[in-house]
């Protein structure tokens, strides 16, 4: 099981208001299936992704990530965690527009520790399967929404 949640639960509070995003939600997810989550607006989606992807912590119920119990992990744990396991595809791409597509793609496996010599291996493939090879001295701002959201796919990839 690479996804395990049980009665997770997540409330906002402000002063005068409170907004239960996420009520009692279990969910499972096994190694090499593909869910997509959807829903109307202010549904608790964005909250689900962010306490599946240990951005922000539930306020009760328990979270398995690839067996281990994340729940009350703390946020170096957290940071760790997704650092060697997840990747994001942000609505926005989050994409440095200082950096060309290829630094863009690398950073992460820099920050990572992985070898120059298999970075350019990884970055390579990467941008290969995304068909943004001929692309990789170009900037952000250099493309069209999709090549950025297909950048932002191989980095995170």
């Amino acid at each position: 099981m690479i996804i395990q949640t049980e009665s997770l639960c997540k409330l906002y509070r402000t002063r005068d208001i409170e907004t239960l995003a996420l009520n009692h939600v279990d969910l499972s997810i096994e190694e090499g299936e593909f869910v997509s989550i959807m829903g109307p607006s202010g549904c608790g989606k964005t909250t689900l992704l962010q306490v599946l992807g240990m951005l922000a912590s539930s306020d009760s119920g328990r979270y398995r990530f690839m067996g281990d119990d994340v729940s009350n992990a703390s946020e170096s744990a957290r940071a760790s965690l997704r650092k060697f396991n997840l990747g994001f595809v942000f609505q926005n791409f989050n994409l440095i527009d200082e950096l060309s597509v290829y630094s863009n793609v690398e950073l992460p496996l820099i920050y990572g520790g992985v070898a120059k010599k298999e970075r350019e291996e990884r970055v390579g493939r990467a941008l290969e399967m995304m068909e943004m090879g001929h692309r990789a001295r170009h900037f952000p701002q250099q493309l069209s929404g999709g090549q950025q959201q297909r950048v932002a796919l191989a980095r995170a990839g």
